[in-house]
């Protein structure tokens, strides 16, 4: 199927029965070969069956999914993995070598499809109480406090993946810092997809923090050869009153794959979350970031990148969520979209009525280079108190040609003109990640230009 196949092509009717004997059959041969989890995950996971079950694939007649067509996936043609690569092995072997984390790292997981390949953690934080492990790890040592989050965020799974990504739910990473601990070295995540032929993966990544803790996460999801993967991805964030948490995510899939996410936090009294979401891979790239802001003094920054090339589809949705008084968020994307390809960006802020003296702005920039290109920006309020300062802006145009004019003057060939003022476009955002993680993007958006410039003198 081409990347332009997967938002405009018919429905697969065979894939909106309500529960299929294929689909059945594959998620108990799934579960059989899951037989060593706990009992209450078991539970959880058919209970996200059931969810999924009942539910059909969403269809453009949804707003969330109005400019995004799903209906001519294939998902039967994606098999889960499954899971015969335990990511338990591959924890065990690397438990003994923790103390080894790299320096300038507070803890390090890589995971190759469902397996954790290597683990690190620092000794010093090991025996201050942080846990940070493999997903199936942390099933045994903290099996109440996963258990309980699990089944809100299942109760309250609203489409068909979300319900598809639980009921499969593989491999994953569970950070937990407690009370008062302050970590400076950033923890760092990825997980590495190369399929010899086309599966789904269920990558979750969950992060604890207790009241007072401070962490900072660095993940990467990418992947490249073989038929493609679908990657439903998903990531819960729980931060404590007075708790602090940095979440920086890359995702570079190659482009025969389909990536869906849905990402959710919630940040408590006098708590903070600065979330950075960038999105390069996929042929196609659904994205959802939610957070609540559920304590008085909250303060969240959303942000995020993505830029779209060839025939790709990226639709990227945040939401600002205040349920708690005085609480602030900010949501910045930038967005940039080339040749035949679209970009969408749907922004949310909701306030709820118990939530006066809210302070909340969203802002999108999407910047077009050539004509065929597409670039959809929504932004959109949903308040009931009015007691609150609440705003949106969004704009969307192509590079100035008079600055192109002025650095062309200056020596500069158009192909490296232009790629200063892109690079001089997403910098205010790269400016503000790990530096290695910048460093790859930036990597990125010359990589895409190289194949517009490539023809011109450099």
């Amino acid at each position: 199927m081409g990347n332009s196949e997967l938002v405009t092509g018919k429905p697969q009717l065979e894939n909106r029965t309500a529960r299929p004997d294929a689909d059945r059959r594959s998620f108990d041969r799934f579960r059989k070969l899951r037989a060593g989890e706990p009992e209450w995950m078991s539970a959880l996971r058919e209970r996200s069956w059931d969810r999924f079950a009942r539910m059909e694939w969403p269809t453009p007649q949804e707003e969330e999914w109005r400019r995004t067509d799903i209906t001519g996936i294939d998902f039967s043609a994606y098999p889960a993995d499954d899971g015969r690569r335990d990511d338990r092995a591959g924890t065990e072997g690397a438990r003994r070598k923790r103390a080894a984390a790299e320096s300038g790292t507070a803890g390090r997981l890589r995971f190759y499809g469902p397996a954790c390949v290597s683990a690190g953690l620092s000794a010093s934080l090991e025996e201050r109480g942080v846990f940070f492990a493999p997903l199936r790890e942390a099933m045994d040592v903290y099996p109440d406090l996963l258990r309980q989050v699990l089944f809100s965020e299942i109760d309250s799974s609203d489409n068909r993946l979300l319900a598809w990504h639980y009921a499969f739910l593989s491999q994953g990473a569970f950070l937990y810092v407690p009370r008062f601990v302050e970590i400076s070295d950033p923890f760092r995540l990825e997980f590495l997809e190369s399929p010899e032929a086309k599966r789904a993966v269920f990558p979750h990544v969950f992060v604890i923090l207790e009241e007072g803790a401070r962490a900072s996460v660095v993940q990467r999801i990418g992947g490249k050869g073989g038929e493609g993967v679908l990657c439903n991805a998903g990531s819960t964030l729980r931060i404590a009153d007075a708790g602090g948490l940095e979440y920086f995510s890359l995702q570079e899939l190659d482009e025969s794959s389909l990536y869906f996410s849905h990402d959710t936090a919630q940040v408590g009294r006098d708590g903070s979350l600065r979330r950075f979401d960038a999105v390069f891979g996929g042929g196609l790239s659904k994205v959802r970031a939610g957070c609540n802001l559920a304590g008085s003094g909250a303060d969240v920054l959303m942000s995020g990148a993505y830029f779209s090339r060839s025939s790709q589809h990226q639709d990227i949705r945040s939401e600002q969520r205040h349920v708690a008084p005085s609480a602030n968020s900010r949501a910045y994307y930038k967005g940039a979209v080339m040749d035949g390809a679209r970009t969408v960006y749907q922004g949310m802020i909701e306030v709820a009525p118990g939530a006066a003296k809210t302070d909340a702005y969203l802002t999108n920039r999407n910047l077009i280079l050539n004509d065929g290109a597409r670039a959809d920006s929504i932004p959109s309020l949903r308040i009931d108190n009015n007691d609150v300062k609440c705003s949106h802006g969004s704009t969307t145009g192509r590079i100035n040609e008079e600055e192109l004019f002025y650095l062309m003057s200056r020596g500069l060939s158009r192909g490296e003109a232009r790629e200063m003022l892109v690079q001089g476009y997403f910098e205010e955002l790269f400016a503000q990640v790990p530096s290695d993680l910048g460093a790859e993007m930036r990597r990125l958006v010359e990589d895409r230009l190289a194949g517009v410039n490539g023809g011109e003198e450099r």
